[in-house]
C-alpha cells in the first residue's frame, strides 16, 4: 500500500517491476478448487509476525511451500508486511543498499504479494506459495512526516527453506476471486458480510496491488484516496486487509471478515508509463457489502 505524493522513493521502486508468476490451484468462475473432489488437501503453514513503530518482530527462517502470514500490528500506525524475493544471488545487504537508490527496482527484486495495510490493533492474514531462496518484508507506507516506514528500519531479510515433506504447495481453495487489471477491479461475485477467503490475480500487463479499506458512512473511495495525499485529520476509511504488490501474473490470498456496509478498493501503485498512481487512472472503487 502506497499513501499519496509523499513516497517519493517509495513509489519509485515499484516502477517497471518485471513480470513473475506465482503457483496457484486451478480454480472456477467464483474461485473454488476445481479438484474439490479429490482428497483433502495439506493446508498452507501459519507464520505469525508482529508489525511494530518500525520494525517487524518475525522469524529469520521459514519453511516453503504455501504460507499463511498473520500479521499483528501492535504500532501507532497503519502498516503491512510486503513480501519480495531476491533473485540471482542478491541478499538482505544488497536490498538495504537497492533502497537507498532511486529509479526502478533491479531484476532481482520480485514483488510476490503478502498482507497489505493493517489498522493499529488489527491483525490480517494473507497466502503466498513461496520457493526456497532469500526474501524480505518491508513497509512501503509512509508516516505523516512523509518518510516510509522502510527508510525507518521497516525491513526484514528471512530465508524460507524447501518445503517439508507433506506440506502444502498451492494456495488454499476460495470463494470468490478479484482479478486486478489496468486499471480495474474485477470480483467474480459481489461480497457479502462474513468471512471470505478472496484469490486476487494480477491478470494486468504490470505490477498491482489490493488494499481493501472500510469507508466511514458517507465517506467513498476517492475520499480515502484524497487523504492519503497528506494523512491529515481523521482517515474516512481502515484498511482491513489485502495483498500487497503483485509482479504480472502473480496470485495470492487473503482472508477478510466482512461486515455490511460500504468499501473500497484502491490501488497505489504507479503506473509504468506516466508514474502517476494506478488510481489516478481509475483504479479504485467503491463497493458495497450487503
Amino acid at each position: 500500500m502506497y499513501y499519496g505524493a509523499p513516497l517519493g522513493a517509495a513509489l519509485a521502486l515499484i516502477w517497471a517491476v518485471a513480470g513473475c508468476k506465482s503457483d496457484r490451484p486451478s480454480t472456477d468462475s467464483a474461485g473454488a478448487s476445481a479438484s474439490s473432489a479429490e482428497a483433502p488437501k495439506a493446508a498452507p503453514a501459519t507464520v505469525t509476525m508482529t508489525a511494530k513503530d518500525f520494525a517487524f518482530d518475525a522469524p529469520a527462517q521459514i519453511p516453503g511451500g504455501a504460507v499463511t502470514l498473520q500479521i499483528q500490528n501492535s504500532g501507532k500506525e497503519v502498516h503491512q508486511a510486503q513480501l519480495v524475493r531476491l533473485e540471482g544471488g542478491k541478499t538482505g545487504q544488497d536490498l538495504m543498499a537497492a533502497l537507498k537508490k532511486h529509479g526502478p527496482p533491479p531484476a532481482w527484486m520480485k514483488f510476490v504479494g503478502g498482507p497489505n495495510a493493517i489498522a493499529p490493533g488489527h491483525e490480517v492474514s494473507a497466502t503466498s506459495v513461496l520457493e526456497p531462496g532469500q526474501y524480505a518484508w518491508l513497509c512501503f507506507i509512509p508516516s505523516p512526516d512523509g518518510v516510509m516506514h522502510a527508510a525507518k528500519g521497516m525491513v526484514r531479510p528471512f530465508e524460507v527453506t524447501a518445503a517439508p515433506s507433506g506440506a502444502a504447495t498451492s494456495l488454499p481453495e476460495t470463494d470468490v476471486t478479484i482479478k486486478l487489471v489496468d486499471f480495474d477491479f474485477q470480483s467474480s461475485k459481489p461480497l457479502t458480510p462474513g468471512r471470505h477467503s478472496i484469490m486476487v490475480e494480477n491478470a494486468g500487463p504490470q505490477a498491482h496491488e489490493l488494499v481493501l479499506v472500510k469507508l466511514a458512512p458517507g465517506k467513498t473511495i476517492q475520499d480515502f484516496a484524497t487523504w492519503a495525499e497528506s494523512m491529515k485529520g481523521p482517515p474516512p476509511a481502515e484498511p482491513v486487509g489485502g495483498v500487497g504488490v503483485l509482479d504480472k501474473g502473480g496470485w495470492g490470498v487473503f482472508t477478510a471478515d466482512l461486515t455490511a456496509g460500504d468499501y473500497g478498493l484502491i490501488c497505489f501503485v504507479p503506473d509504468v508509463k506516466d508514474g502517476k498512481m494506478h488510481l489516478v487512472h481509475g483504479m479504485m472503487k467503491n463497493i458495497k457489502v450487503s
